[in-house]
């Protein structure tokens, strides 16, 4: 990562960090879940950088009780001083998606900062599997701080249906499946089998999967990536490296799948 995108990169992240511990603090039902790259940060120390902060919502809580802590948790994390001359804007508020995007200058180097803020109603599905984690020394003076996240299981769950979204094509969903393969995590098969979309989900994510990876270009890796990885990390994938990234995750999740899918399937039939 160059040293101008570095320093962008970590001027954001310390935003993001206060400002996820504000809402974490707001949400006293725990009405909040962490997932996405964050969480991927908070639970894998992933070394990817991140624009976002995606949350799933308990779908119990009514739009104004959620926008109400947002609105609250911002107006918190922006009297730090941070950024200066903040603008806070509402692109999207409707029954499934709240959607937030805060823009300024960094105080000191006046560097211009922008993140998103994205809440999603949760699914029941992965309901159990929320775990409380300490963010990790990363998160800088906000770390020791306890928050609610999806845990690995569940976050490969959303990364798979990010992968496979028609409507989607992001290169960063690649490169977190392959941190989390590379981690060992549990087989997410069965809480694959238990989404409410299932019977149709699975089948469509099989006869797409190699396609999808496959569209994925290198320089679209370099473009859209490798700016939100540390210098070592962008210099040790490369064309070949990347080739290798886009096998390996592709033949697990086709993996997963398709036990999810045979399981989905002896469900039926009992």
């Amino acid at each position: 990562m160059a040293d101008s995108a570095l320093e962008l990169a970590a001027v954001r992240e310390a935003l993001q960090s206060r400002l996820l511990v504000e809402l974490m603090s707001a949400a006293i039902q725990k009405e909040f879940v962490l997932k996405g790259g964050m969480a991927m940060r908070a639970v894998h120390s992933s070394v990817r950088y991140t624009k976002d902060i995606d949350l799933d919502a308990d779908p119990k809580y009514s739009t104004s009780r959620l926008q109400g802590i947002v609105r609250r948790a911002i107006q918190r994390a922006l009297s730090s001083g941070l950024i200066e001359d903040p603008v806070v804007t509402e692109p999207k508020q409707t029954l499934t998606t709240l959607r937030w995007k805060i823009s300024g200058t960094q105080a000191a180097s006046h560097i211009p900062v922008n993140l998103t803020v994205e809440v999603s109603r949760r699914s029941s599905s992965l309901a159990a599997h929320v775990i409380e984690k300490l963010l990790p020394s990363s998160f800088g003076d906000q770390a020791g701080v306890k928050i609610q996240v999806l845990d690995s299981q569940a976050i490969a769950v959303t990364k798979i249906q990010a992968l496979i979204d028609p409507h989607r094509q992001a290169p960063r969903d690649l490169f977190d499946l392959h941190v989390l393969i590379e981690a060992g995590i549990p087989d997410p098969a069965d809480l694959l089998a238990e989404l409410p979309n299932a019977a149709t989900f699975l089948p469509s994510a099989l006869a797409e999967l190699w396609q999808k990876i496959e569209a994925m270009t290198y320089q679209q890796f370099v473009n859209e990536v490798i700016p939100y990885l540390p210098a070592s990390t962008a210099e040790a994938i490369d064309e070949k490296a990347f080739d290798d990234m886009r096998i390996t995750v592709a033949t697990r999740v086709e993996t997963w799948l398709k036990a999810a899918a045979e399981s989905t399937s002896n469900l039926s039939d009992s």
